[in-house]
């Protein structure tokens, strides 16, 4: 088996980056969902609320995280500038962070009052939904038999060749341990370059064949680096 991509999510539910090669650690891939975007209520904010959070490319550079929204406008948080502690509701479960005071561009582009929230060092786990890694596989894709319904529409951190169940996956350094099969929600009905509502695929087909699962959930075991390209042995 063989690493097809590699993708880290920096901000929750925002863009993917793909990347050659990634460090792996307790929380799952360097930066994935180390940002969110959060309600002053301090619920975070996913594309099952607000789709346009698709449109917003990040980049995570030295001392700062920048957004790219839409292609109208860049801003950038310096690390610094998140400075207030606060609570972040992740499906219930609350994740401490920091959070920056809001830009009028960013609020005006969101049409709704956010604050960008920055992930408090030494923090359990991070802004995910769920398990730190989720796998997919290109078999899985091929047997939804949708072939106008890309893998970005699932946004998982590890694509694989092949298919199958597999309970462990081992790279050169790294060992991931199965927690869990990815229950589907409507984020896969939205296009991830416009942020538009195009269902009902592939959900319905989800629903209806594969008990509304995609993909599997990983937890980390042994950190290290994975690279694209590079064999797993499963298990």
């Amino acid at each position: 088996m063989r690493v097809e991509s590699l993708h880290v999510y920096p901000v929750k539910a925002c863009r993917g980056i793909d990347c050659d090669e990634i460090a792996l650690g307790p929380l799952g891939f360097e930066h994935d969902r180390c940002f969110a975007f959060a309600t002053a209520g301090g619920i975070a904010l996913t594309q099952r609320d607000l789709p346009l959070l698709a449109t917003i490319v990040p980049s995570v550079g030295a001392g700062a995280l920048r957004l790219d929204l839409g292609g109208l406008a860049q801003v950038e948080f310096p690390f610094e500038a998140f400075s207030e502690a606060t609570l972040v509701d992740v499906w219930g479960k609350p994740t401490p962070g920091r959070a920056a005071a809001a830009l009028e561009r960013v609020i005006d582009y969101l049409g709704v009052e956010a604050r960008l929230v920055m992930l408090e060092y030494g923090a359990e786990r991070s802004f995910a939904d769920s398990r730190p890694v989720l796998v997919a596989s290109s078999g899985a894709l091929a047997a939804l038999g949708l072939p106008s319904i890309g893998m970005e529409r699932f946004r998982p951190n590890l694509v694989v060749d092949g298919d199958g169940e597999w309970r462990e996956l081992r790279s050169r350094e790294c060992v991931l341990e199965f927690s869990k099969p990815c229950g589907r929600c409507e984020v896969t009905t939205i296009d991830q370059a416009s942020g538009a509502r195009l269902g009902p695929e592939p959900l319905r087909t989800l629903t209806e064949r594969f008990e509304g699962n995609f993909g599997r959930y990983f937890r980390v075991a042994r950190a290290g680096r994975l690279r694209r390209g590079e064999e797993l042995e499963a298990a």
